[in-house]
């Protein structure tokens, strides 16, 4: 009876077991952290980013002595399977799509649409919707070679951890895939895909000679509308959105005086409401922003009402022109299209109700200011 017992158990452990023995090691499998697509030709061309976790693992524990390891992988094909096949002929090993952190895609891919790209990426049964969506000018590889500080993988940059930055220095809010696939969906939306370029001239790597360190930076938007790109907007552009989005955390706005800055003021979560009014054949917006701020620097002494007004006019400042840039490029920069949609306006209505610097009507800021810090 022991003898008949022992054998059941074994043979239940056995079972159990070889749900395991197919399982691979980490350094037997080729894991993608990015993926980039660019089209040129009439072809596209699909870039990742391998790196070895298992030595990334390493590093956590303490400084690294040396880079992770950094392998770039492309393939061409005239649609995404192709490509995905052509890259897989010199992969060497079995490639793993379920840990993609960022996705990136080229001007010229945004110009012919990602309605294709979509279809492709939803049919593989390992990718997931949390990846960081971003678009770039700059030539993918570089973008992928980038590494973070101290021989950091590229894990450790903004390409991965763009909340970090956002976090303390709000102005382009970083999006992942899901929220970006959910916004391209909706009826007159205008999705401000963040755009990510490399900078090589606020740090450098101090050696017997000091040399330029590549870090990321979000430099501008890529504008969609139907799924297609209209026109970059670039960062400096680009300074009204963040008084109007619902997850702004830290932001910066200049105390400016007789043309010259005099001064800072921190704002933290500011909130934002639009109020829609239909007039005749169109309709109009009214704008309304809330914030509180702290005083974080002050070359001359102004009054703390002084501060407040100054703030106030720069932020509506900041708004009407960011929207009137975005209108002479034809952008929807403030999303108004969708708001309207919202307001039941049916989708095939939308491009009847254009978009003025009429449009805007007006924008109300009411601006409270904490604390002088230690400037009282």
């Amino acid at each position: 009876m022991k003898h008949t017992k022992l054998m059941l158990l074994i043979g239940c452990l056995i079972f159990v077991l070889t749900g395991c023995w197919d399982e691979k090691e980490i350094g037997q499998v080729n894991y993608v952290t990015t993926l980039a697509i660019d089209y040129k030709d009439e072809n596209y061309l699909m870039y990742v980013q391998l790196l070895d976790f298992s030595n990334v693992a390493k590093q956590e524990t303490g400084k690294p002595s040396a880079a992770v390891p950094l392998y770039i992988g492309k393939g061409k094909g005239r649609n995404i399977d192709d490509a995905i096949y052509d890259l897989y002929r010199t992969s060497q090993q079995s490639i793993n799509w379920a840990h993609i952190g960022a996705i990136i895609y080229s001007e010229a891919v945004l110009k012919k649409g990602l309605h294709e790209i979509g279809q492709a990426l939803r049919k593989n049964g390992e990718f997931r919707y949390t990846p960081w969506m971003f678009g770039t000018k700059d030539p993918i590889e570089e973008v992928l070679s980038v590494t973070g500080f101290f021989q950091m993988p590229p894990i450790y940059t903004i390409l991965y951890k763009p909340t970090d930055t956002y976090y303390i220095y709000s102005y382009i809010r970083p999006l992942r895939m899901h929220n970006f696939s959910a916004l391209l969906s909706e009826p007159g939306s205008t999705v401000l895909l963040p755009s990510i370029a490399i900078d090589d001239s606020k740090w450098t790597e101090a050696k017997v000679k000091p040399n330029p360190k590549e870090t990321l930076k979000i430099d501008g938007v890529f504008p969609l509308y139907d799924r297609k790109l209209k026109v970059w907007l670039p960062y400096e552009e680009l300074s009204g959105i963040r008084w109007m989005d619902a997850k702004t955390k830290n932001t910066p706005v200049n105390i400016i005086k007789d043309g010259k800055i005099k001064g800072t003021v921190r704002i933290t979560n500011p909130s934002a409401k639009i109020k829609v009014l239909k007039e005749a054949d169109n309709f109009q917006f009214n704008f309304h922003v809330k914030a509180e701020g702290t005083l974080t620097s002050l070359e001359e002494y102004l009054s703390g009402s002084q501060i407040e007004k100054i703030v106030m006019d720069q932020i509506e400042k900041e708004i009407k022109d960011t929207y009137l840039k975005g209108l002479k490029k034809d952008i929807d920069v403030f999303n108004l299209k969708n708001t309207i949609f919202h307001e039941r306006v049916k989708p095939n209505e939308l491009d009847k109700y254009k978009l003025t610097a009429d449009s805007l009507q007006d924008v109300i800021v009411d601006f409270q200011l904490e604390s002088r810090g230690v400037y009282e």
